[in-house]
């Protein structure tokens, strides 16, 4: 097949379409600085968030994986408008016009609601009805799934692909949803039982590539989340790899909501914006399985890689590295 991919210089975009070409295919990349990292591939300079640059990068391909985003935790509405939305919808119009042009769109798990603790989602699951109270990232990814659910229910030949949290060599594992680690210590937000929604490189990569080749992947969404373990579990696994001697500190999100709740209204009243909403720590930390049954049975998909052996390879001893891994100090 002919693929263009888009975000090729990130770190999901490099892993398929490196995918890809192991495969046989003949892969396009659309960026707009110089790429590296995939060698062979057709490299097309571009922009995202211009539509002639779109067609004529869609022209000619059999097929789209749509991995470009803008994934920064700052920036004005507009910038994540234009990148993430307002470029998918080009996209999906430019295949459109290209006459059985396949689009394959990454989204992420940010979309869905979570309304309690022990809530199993599915790709049924409904959107976040509070999508408002959160970042502009979350936003876009949601209204971006929202316009590609609503081309696929319309017959457009379009799958999307919701995975976890993404890691892999060159890109280090979360340690949690959010963490702040000074000195000796790191807290972590979220509770020993926790169950974070990480999904290794590789796995991710190979979701998207086998939902370009299944026929039963069209007009279809699909979760794509490794076998959960509880934060405390995880957290002991990521210390053997990494070689860690800090002391986790977990710190529970209800404990913070009702302080930042008055911080809002003070905020609200004196006309300031607060970084952090309430709803945001809340829908953090509540705890969610995700079910990917829908991927097992109609793409074959699974996790290949146990989680010891993927914090592995993601650790920086693994290439040779230093004698202790360090996560960054904040995400």
């Amino acid at each position: 097949m002919k693929v263009l991919v888009t975000g090729a210089t990130g770190f999901l975009g490099r892993l398929v379409a490196r995918r890809l070409q192991a495969e046989g295919d003949r892969v396009r990349v659309l960026v707009r600085r110089e790429l590296h990292e995939v060698e062979g591939a057709e490299i097309f300079r571009g922009d995202l968030r211009r539509a002639q640059d779109i067609r004529a990068a869609v022209s000619g391909m059999d097929a789209v994986i749509h991995c470009g985003a803008k994934v920064d935790t700052s920036g004005p509405w507009s910038e994540f408008a234009a990148t993430n939305v307002d470029a998918t919808a080009l996209l999906i119009d430019a295949a459109a016009r290209a006459q059985g042009c396949r689009v394959v769109h990454v989204s992420s798990l940010s979309v869905y609601g979570v309304p309690r603790d022990g809530f199993v989602v599915t790709e049924e699951t409904p959107y976040d009805e509070e999508v408002e109270e959160r970042g502009f990232y979350a936003r876009s990814k949601l209204e971006a799934d929202r316009l590609a659910m609503e081309a696929a229910r319309s017959g457009a030949p379009v799958t999307v692909i919701r995975p976890g949290l993404l890691y892999g060599p060159g890109r280090p594992p979360p340690l949690a949803r959010k963490w702040l680690r000074t000195g000796p210590v790191c807290f972590l937000l979220g509770s020993p039982d926790y169950l974070l929604p990480l999904t290794y490189g590789e796995h991710a990569a190979d979701a998207l590539v086998r939902a370009l080749r299944s026929p039963h992947a069209v007009g279809k969404a699909f979760t794509v989340v490794d076998p959960q373990v509880p934060l405390k579990r995880y957290l002991r696994l990521y210390r053997q790899a990494y070689r860690c001697r800090w002391i986790p500190v977990f710190i529970r999100g209800p404990w913070l909501a009702g302080p930042l709740s008055a911080l809002e209204r003070v905020s609200r009243a004196a006309g300031w914006r607060v970084p952090v909403r309430a709803h945001q720590v809340l829908r953090a930390t509540r705890n969610a399985r995700y079910d990917c049954r829908r991927a097992q049975e109609l793409l074959g998909w699974s996790a290949q890689v146990p989680l010891h052996e993927a914090l592995r390879r993601s650790c920086p001893q693994a290439a040779g590295g230093g004698a202790e891994g360090r996560a960054p100090d904040r995400r």
